[in-house]
Order: C-alpha cells, then sequence, then structure tokens
C-alpha cells in the first residue's frame, strides 16, 4: 500500500458567526490522501444545498479546513453537530455541541423611514422585518400606546419568506400631536426587535410659535362676572390672525359671554391671545383650539376644560 496518513485533528474546532448573519463550523484536520467529509446534525446526515453549504479547503501540505455554512440561523439549530472524515488509512469525527439564543430574533429586511404621500396629508413610518416565529408589532409615542383611530392607521401585512410589513400612517400630521419619538417593537418568543422615529416639524422662518405653556385662568371679568380665560403666549412676524375652535371645531364668535382678546407682550414679535368665557357651565366643558397663522405658517394649541355642574370648577 502507497505511504499516507489517517485523518488527524490537531487543534480544536471553531465556530463563528459571519457579518450576513450565517454561522460558520470549522473543523482543521491533516490526511492523505484527501479526505470524503459528510456532516451530521445529531443522527441526520445534511445535504449541500439550501441552508447548508459545504467546503473543503486544501491548505497544502496535507493540511484541510472542512467548514459548514448554515444560513438563516435560528434557534431551532441548536444541538449537536459531527463532520465525519474518511479516507483509506482511517477515519475521524470532530464534534460541535451548538447552543444558540436570541438567533430567531425578529430582524430588519428594510431599515425603518418616514415617507408621506397624497401631497404631505397622510405621514408614514414604515419598515420591513423577517421572524422565523410568529411576532407581535407594538407602537407607542413615549410611554403611551399608539391606538387605531380616524387619524391614524396601524398596518400589518405579512408579505411572505416569514417578512412582515409594518406602517404607522397619520392623517393631517400636526407638530402639537405628532412631533416627538415613536417606537415599533417586533417580539417573538425567542427576542424582540425595536424601530425608532423621530419626528420632526420644520418651522418656517417667521411662522407662529408657541413662547410659555398654553394656560387655562379662572378670573372675575372686567363686568364682575365668573369667567374662564384660555390663555397663550406666542411669536409670530406678518399680523399674525388668532382663531378659536370649540369642542365641535366649529370657529367660535364673540358674544355677550365671549370676548377675545389679543394684544403685545413688549417687543420682538410676541404676544398673548386670551378667550374669555363669562358664566361659564358643565356644557362649556371640552377640548378647544386656538389657531394662529399668518403667511409664513401657522401653528394650533389645545386646551381641555372641564367644569363640574355642581362645583362650577374647572380643571386644566
Amino acid at each position: 500500500m502507497p505511504d499516507g496518513k489517517a485523518p488527524h485533528f490537531p487543534q480544536q474546532p471553531v465556530a463563528r458567526q459571519n457579518d450576513d448573519g450565517s454561522l460558520e463550523l470549522e473543523c482543521f484536520l491533516e490526511a492523505s490522501p484527501q479526505p470524503d467529509i459528510k456532516w451530521f446534525y445529531d443522527t441526520t446526515q445534511l445535504s449541500q444545498g439550501g441552508r447548508f453549504n459545504f467546503r473543503l479547503d486544501n491548505k497544502g501540505n496535507d493540511t484541510y479546513s472542512a467548514v459548514l455554512q448554515i444560513k438563516d440561523l435560528a434557534d431551532s439549530d441548536a444541538g449537536a453537530y459531527r463532520c465525519a472524515i474518511v479516507n483509506p488509512f482511517g477515519k475521524g469525527n470532530a464534534n460541535f455541541n451548538l447552543k444558540l439564543t436570541g438567533f430567531s430574533s425578529p430582524t430588519f429586511v428594510e431599515k425603518p423611514q418616514i415617507s408621506s404621500r397624497d401631497e404631505g396629508r397622510v405621514m408614514i413610518m414604515e419598515f420591513k422585518a423577517k421572524s422565523i416565529l410568529k411576532p407581535t408589532f407594538v407602537w407607542q409615542k413615549g410611554d403611551d400606546i399608539v391606538a387605531q383611530s380616524d387619524r391614524i392607521k396601524v398596518v400589518l401585512k405579512e408579505v411572505g419568506n416569514n417578512e412582515y410589513y409594518a406602517a404607522l400612517e397619520i392623517l393631517d400630521p400636526k407638530k402639537e400631536k405628532d412631533a416627538g419619538q415613536f417606537v415599533c417593537t417586533a417580539k417573538n418568543e425567542s427576542g424582540k426587535l425595536t424601530a425608532t422615529f423621530s419626528v420632526k416639524f420644520e418651522v418656517p422662518q417667521g411662522a407662529p410659535t408657541f413662547t410659555r405653556k398654553p394656560q387655562i385662568l379662572q378670573k372675575t371679568s372686567s363686568s364682575g362676572d365668573p369667567a374662564i380665560f384660555f390663555d397663550i403666549g406666542f411669536q409670530a412676524e406678518d399680523n399674525p390672525e388668532v382663531t378659536w375652535l370649540n369642542p365641535k371645531n366649529k370657529k367660535i364668535k364673540e358674544s355677550n359671554r365671549i370676548k377675545f382678546n389679543l394684544s403685545p407682550d413688549g417687543g420682538n414679535n410676541t404676544y398673548t391671545a386670551q378667550l374669555e368665557l363669562k358664566n361659564y357651565k358643565a356644557k362649556d366643558s371640552g377640548t378647544y383650539t386656538c389657531n394662529i397663522k399668518n403667511a409664513a405658517g401657522d401653528a394650533n394649541v389645545e386646551l381641555t376644560l372641564n367644569i363640574e355642574e355642581e362645583e362650577g370648577e374647572e380643571q386644566q
């Protein structure tokens, strides 16, 4: 028989994860002639193709590197692997005990992005994720869960190949309501994925901005009647117009119970806008809106009035 060398493992096998998320099991061996290689998961022989890729690299001087690559790694891939090597002079086995956690967590297919449609009337926060295990998706703004409403649409579509499209659509987005950080958490039994969106509204030069926190004050009117004052501080150029809307979203007009006041605050285009409501009643409760508009843009703020009928007290 010609000279040869039975398979021999000069060092321990290694496992490593690649940048593309795949995992490689590699064993180093010496043998002559070149050996045949078979890979096993537990007692099942693996076949080349699909998620599994085999290769045998000749390093010279009768040394080789045998590699098993596993794609689309999942927690269920954990377990015992064996590299069986044989040539005419003998055989050998290299064993791997693979432990995996978190590899079935959702992953991004398309990163989070913010877009719009319908000439900017609809703002869309969207991303795509892949999850082998059935995931859940929860949207939050701050500590609050974002729920579907007339303005807000929560979209979730399974698009095939364990991929999901998730989006939050907001109709007529407004700085006062929608600026801030939104988070969507995709979660399954293996782990979670967090998509974060920072919503900012660019304010044009000279457009109205608020200079202090709006407040509701309880005072006595100049006529001596008990009154509620909705008080707004703002800055704006170019003769701003102030419009007040009632809880039914209708424009408020002055009357014997209602008066408007707009006065400069002392310079730098700052103002105070007030809505005075005399002889208030429980039926006046609700959310009022102040709209401030000029040639550069507009701004809105909401104030909620709660009046208890028995005591005639208001709360902000």
